[in-house]
């Protein structure tokens, strides 16, 4: 099932939202007296389908709750499960043999998410999957953090993330997790279809998560390093390695 409907604020989030196919739009608010382009996006989104109403800045204050609008709230339907395993099912062969998924396992900071999904869109990851609880997911602030990227990368809430790697290794993907104490990534060769699980900020991978993983990958560091990088540097090499591989 999908998840609630929600809202989200900005000239820039609203634009891409509309124009990226990834979210479903329901409802466009335009403050009245905003200008610029309002009357082009306002057309844009009704060619669309979707109902445009037209207010007042007190009005996108109340809803936006102090987040700041600049004139602009588009509310929308995100993908959840189900859609995901349409998605799986879309997929042709050949592209499934190659797609690559990120799992954030309880991702809780809106600014990690973003930059993972930067990350995971430049570096040809096909969608990111997230819990439907204790994760930033693709909220206000993580779309903002993305620079558009959470609005062209599909993003799939799961109810239970283990349960959906197990799933994904039954279709044959290799799960890959990341974490200090694994082996170092030059070491592991990252096969495709793959699953690259980047843990909480604090916690990492929890047990379950972990134990679903067919190998976990560290990050080399130079004699004197912190040891441990945040989710979103730790994606972004990972991948970069994975992309690597496979084009070598």
């Amino acid at each position: 099932m999908k998840q609630p409907s929600r809202w989200l604020f900005g000239t820039h989030v609203v634009e891409e939202t509309l124009n990226s196919g990834q979210m479903e739009p329901r409802e466009v608010w335009i403050q009245r007296d905003r200008g610029r382009n309002s009357a082009e996006l306002a057309k844009t989104a009704k060619g669309k389908g979707i109902h445009v109403r037209w207010v007042t800045r007190r009005e996108l204050d109340k809803l936006a709750s102090g987040e700041s609008h600049q004139g602009l709230a588009v509310r929308v339907d995100a993908p959840g499960s189900d859609d995901f395993e349409e998605f799986l099912a879309a997929l042709p062969e050949p592209v499934r043999a190659q797609t690559v998924l990120v799992a954030l396992d309880q991702v809780q900071d809106p600014q990690n998410v973003g930059a993972i999904a930067r990350s995971a869109l430049c570096l040809g990851a096909g969608a990111l999957l997230v819990p439907d609880r204790r994760s930033a997911g693709a909220s206000q602030g993580a779309l903002s953090a993305s620079a558009g990227a959470l609005s062209k990368i599909p993003v799939f809430q799961v109810g239970n993330l283990a349960q959906t790697l197990t799933s994904l290794k039954e279709a044959g993907f290799w799960i890959y997790g990341a974490d200090m104490e694994g082996t170092t990534s030059w070491d592991v060769r990252f096969n495709r279809p793959m699953v690259l699980v980047i843990g909480s900020e604090g916690a990492g991978m929890r047990p379950l998560v972990r134990s679903r993983c067919d190998e976990v990958a560290s990050i080399p560091q130079a004699p004197g390093g912190v040891q441990s990088l945040n989710a979103s540097a730790a994606a972004a090499i990972l991948l970069y390695e994975a992309s690597r591989q496979a084009h070598a």
